[in-house]
């Protein structure tokens, strides 16, 4: 599939001229424009409601800490090695996403829905993920750590070498998601001083307290 390219500068540009959809687009920069970006320029910046479904944002996912994109559409979206640290993803659509090496640490992604994504080695260290939608979902490698889990879904998930430590899981549903067998290699499921209350594990058994 061929992506129509656009400059990230003329994205702006039409987004604050009232246009929201860009799926299938790769959004590029101008000749040396990247270098001159820090991290944390683009913090605050509102791309609510912004489509880029199946669209390339692989020029600037490094600098997206911060980036308000609440509502936004990023449907097929291979988000590997980026920055969305303290980012606002809240009501995100994130269908089929492809997270590797991503931070997500202290962002808020409240009731997004990540049905069939695939998260490994990405960083969820103080993250809001309370209602998210993560069933279908591939997880490996990586941790829950002091994430706010409360009311997510993992139906159907799969998961191998997840940790969760210190996590909010409250009415947290994991029905008939599959964890891997834990063997020498750690390759388990493994919960660490986290807040269980009414939640729902893979065998339908209910799990309060911590």
């Amino acid at each position: 599939m061929r992506l129509k390219k656009i400059l990230f500068g003329d994205l702006l540009r039409r987004y604050s001229a009232g246009e929201r959809d860009f799926s299938k687009v790769s959004v590029e920069t101008a000749s040396g424009e990247k270098r001159t970006w820090d991290q944390g320029q683009f913090k605050g910046l509102d791309l609510s409601g912004i489509i880029l479904r199946k669209s390339s944002i692989r020029w600037i996912k490094v600098f997206m800490d911060g980036v308000i994109l609440r509502g936004a559409d990023l449907t097929d979206v291979d988000l590997g090695e980026s920055n969305f640290e303290g980012a606002d993803l809240s009501n995100a659509i994130l269908r089929g996403t492809r997270f590797f090496q991503s931070v997500f640490n202290g962002a808020n992604l409240s009731r997004a829905d990540l049905t069939g994504a695939a998260l490994v080695e990405s960083g969820f260290f103080g993250a809001n993920l309370s209602g998210a939608n993560l069933n279908n979902a591939r997880i490996s490698s990586m941790g829950f750590v002091c994430t706010d889990l409360t009311e997510a879904t993992f139906k159907g998930a799969r998961l191998a070498s997840v940790w969760f430590e210190e996590a909010k899981l409250l009415r947290t549903d994991f029905l008939g998601a599959e964890f891997s067998p834990e063997t020498f290699r750690g390759s388990g499921v493994r919960f660490r001083d986290c807040h269980f209350e009414e939640t729902l594990m893979p065998d339908g058994s209910v799990r309060s307290g911590s």
